[in-house]
């Protein structure tokens, strides 16, 4: 386990599987992203974890020779290259090899020195002598308490389809459009968790963006939960939905370089979807790098929302939905996502 805080937050890595299993304001102490999975069948998924090399389910064959879901990375030891907290440095880095995949990533976890915030920048290197296709999907997955009916979901993307995980080739009829969908003749709220309809579902961000973002916000316990990051590093985000009797237990806000939950063969054959890649490809040796920053914030109980999120100069500023005189502003060294 790897902790890197400041004095506002405080944020766990783990080296069995990599994920982000804790990121909490020290004063308080509620942790989003407290999610583990139950299935004891799957890998050891919690909180924010990595989907890498793919995301969703392998192909038959390939399940036969020993690939999961989401790829072999959540069941491998990571390795602590380095670890420096200090008054002037506080972060860590930490490498894993896909021993089937023949990938191998390099990660930069950077915690500022007073804001509630960090600055991951992730290297994919292609070990192979031949070039492949891949994905990269950042799983963040919140979960009660933070996660309840009246949380409030927000992204800037621009439009999006459920995925029906068929294996068709036609999933992106009919369009959704955040924040509302309509679904057997009733209307559904996506910005809250209170109908377990579209269980998955993807969305792009429109390409004129320089950055993409989601937030999760809790009024009532005064938190919120945001990501951003280059829409070209990632130009897709995915939901997923898992309630259990009426009750939200996990949503997923997932962004990354898919939005086709299926085998490689389903996303070889499909392509692209709304004009957008559903995969990469890497050369043999070549080295691709992406980044995305993470924050916590403390909101009021009458919060409305997020409305947009800009860097303005040095600052990250969080718009709220309906209001201008109640920004949320952290200084941040825009170098950080180029």
């Amino acid at each position: 386990m790897v902790i890197l805080e400041n004095n506002n937050v405080l944020l766990k890595i783990n080296l069995d599987g990599g994920s982000y299993s804790d990121f909490h304001l020290k004063d308080q102490p509620l942790n989003p992203i407290n999610w583990v999975i139950k299935d004891e069948t799957q890998p050891p998924f919690k909180g924010h974890f990595l989907c890498f090399d793919r995301w969703g389910p392998p192909s038959e064959a390939e399940k036969s020779n020993g690939f999961t879901h989401h790829g072999e990375v959540n069941s491998q030891r990571w390795e602590l290259i380095n670890h420096a907290a200090t008054s002037t440095s506080n972060e860590c880095v930490m490498c894993c090899t896909l021993p089937m995949g023949g990938l191998e990533i390099t990660r930069q976890v950077s915690l500022s020195g007073e804001e509630p915030l960090f600055f991951v920048s992730e290297k994919i290197r292609n070990l192979n002598k031949y070039g492949r296709m891949f994905n990269l999907v950042q799983h963040v997955t919140v979960a009660p308490p933070f996660l309840d009916r009246k949380t409030l979901f927000d992204n800037n993307t621009e439009k999006g389809f459920e995925d029906k995980e068929d294996g068709s080739l036609h999933q992106e009829e009919p369009v959704l459009c955040w924040p509302e969908a309509v679904h057997k003749d009733g209307k559904v709220d996506l910005r809250h968790f209170q109908d377990p309809w579209p269980r998955v579902s993807s969305f792009i961000y429109n390409r004129r963006e320089t950055y993409g973002w989601v937030t999760a916000s809790n009024p009532t316990l005064g938190v919120m939960l945001g990501y951003l990051w280059k829409v070209e590093d990632y130009p897709w985000i995915n939901f997923w939905r898992s309630m259990e009797n009426g009750n939200p237990v996990a949503f997923g806000m997932e962004f990354g370089t898919t939005g086709l939950h299926e085998p490689f063969t389903v996303v070889a054959k499909k392509g692209k979807i709304f004009d957008r890649n559903l995969y990469e490809f890497i050369d043999a040796q070549e080295t691709i790098e992406k980044t995305f920053l993470a924050f916590l914030a403390r909101i009021p109980e009458d919060f409305n929302g997020v409305d947009n999120i800009r860097l303005e100069d040095s600052n990250l500023v969080i718009r709220e939905r309906g209001r201008t005189d109640r920004n949320i502003r952290y200084k941040f060294k825009r170098h950080y996502l180029g």
